[in-house]
């Protein structure tokens, strides 16, 4: 441990006294720009992410927006309905509509019926 007596010059009318300064825990310059670096680093990559997490809430929003705009004019039309699909991200999307148990019941059998016939003649294939 290096120990280095300093004097350091007084403006009082007291006489100046010699002050023992540490210099084996001293922080050298590369550590010191080692810290500068990694806190400018971690400050832009939270700018980043935070960025991105607004625009990603944004564009859930629109999405979600524009599926209930898309129920809202297929119910005018259909009273039961399923939509099977993707969006544009790739997410599955299924879009419902059962007015009550008996609709959900029938699309449901309905649906069964599509699967089977698939099975059996391929005829989504074509």
């Amino acid at each position: 441990m290096k120990k280095k007596n300093t004097n350091i010059p007084s403006l009082s009318s007291v006489q100046s006294q010699a002050i023992n300064i540490d210099t084996s825990n001293a922080i050298t310059n590369e550590e010191i720009q080692k810290k500068v670096f990694d806190a400018i680093s971690n400050l832009e990559l939270q700018k980043g992410i935070d960025k991105w997490m607004k625009e990603s809430k944004k564009e859930n929003i629109v999405s979600i927006r524009d599926l209930k705009i898309l129920k809202t004019m297929i119910c005018e039309y259909l009273d039961t309905f399923i939509i099977f699909g993707y969006n544009t991200d790739g997410e599955r999307i299924i879009l419902q509509n059962f007015k009550n148990s008996r609709d959900r019941d029938a699309i449901m059998e309905f649906l069964k019926t599509i699967f089977i016939k698939q099975q059996n003649e391929n005829f989504l294939d074509d």
